[in-house]
């Protein structure tokens, strides 16, 4: 018995009667009444008794009710969650990134794609930029996210977005209360920056506010964790220059002060497969990239 059937008797067990059931199922009677004969055949019981002023189910007929009731809904459940497949909306997306990257507007991009798309599910694996680029290709990833432009060969770039860069200082920082800061103010300070091996744009980029500002920085400490650069411009070790969203998530005795008139930002990049048989993949990069 296919779905047909089923839906054929399920409405004769609602309308208990043959006119109306097949005036609901947009056919005659007789090809209902054969329908109907057909399936009682097909299972070797009555499954309605009739007489000339009433159709009833017989107790047959209500057990069968009850399962066709259930089996007709589970195969809606598999066509619904199969469409759903179909469009890309649901499976796994296996992300990873550098850990800079959750300091940004990044976090809540992803938090508002994961409500649009309820039926796609997130994996997060923080990696180094190398091990990134090496889970792409061998599939371990279907995306990444970084902060510095790798140009690799096998792979795609996308920039989701860029930052501006601040001045962070010491709270008790003689400059901290201005509301914007020109760089040229900074040039007898000493600077706690990233490894350039952690974040090459970041540095670079650094350097060239540095030097379009008529001055080479004077930088006592480098470190290759966010937190580290933060601690130590709390504890007066010196000043630094990040991306502006950077102050998301902390609470620390620091000032966030933008840059006048600079040009150097800080890019946000999505990193993928060229070819990616992953659906879900489509719907990421349409939400992430205007």
């Amino acid at each position: 018995m296919d779905l047909r059937h089923l839906n054929y008797f399920l409405v004769l067990a609602e309308e208990l009667h043959f006119g109306r059931a097949a005036e609901r199922l947009h056919i005659s009677q007789p090809p209902l009444t054969r329908m109907i004969k057909q399936i009682e055949s097909d299972l070797g019981v009555l499954l309605f008794e009739r007489t000339k002023r009433s159709v009833i189910l017989t107790a047959a007929g209500i057990e069968l009710l009850q399962d066709a009731k259930q089996m007709v809904l589970q195969m809606e459940t598999v066509k619904k969650r199969l469409t759903i497949h179909g469009k890309g909306e649901t499976g796994t997306l296996k992300i990873g990134y550098v850990g800079a990257v959750l300091h940004s507007r990044l976090p809540m991009l992803l938090s508002a794609f994961a409500k649009n798309f309820p039926h796609i599910s997130l994996q997060f694996e923080e990696q180094p930029n190398h091990s990134l680029l090496h889970g792409l290709n061998n599939g371990t990833f279907d995306a990444a996210f970084v902060r510095t432009w790798l140009h690799p060969q096998s792979l795609q770039e996308k920039l989701i977005f860029e930052e501006s860069f601040v001045a962070v200082l010491p709270a008790k920082h003689p400059l901290a209360t201005k509301n914007k800061i020109a760089a040229k103010q900074l040039k007898d300070e000493t600077f706690i920056a990233f490894t350039r091996e952690c974040g090459p744009t970041l540095f670079d980029s650094f350097l060239a506010i540095c030097s379009n500002a008529g001055f080479t920085p004077h930088i006592v400490h480098h470190a290759s964790q966010l937190n580290s650069v933060l601690r130590l411009v709390e504890s007066g070790f010196g000043i630094s220059l990040l991306p502006e969203n950077i102050e998301l998530g902390y609470n620390l005795k620091l000032k966030f002060i933008p840059l006048e008139n600079c040009r150097e930002t800080v890019p946000l990049i999505m990193i993928t497969r060229k070819e990616n048989s992953n659906p879900a993949l489509t719907h990421l990069q349409r939400h992430l990239i205007k």
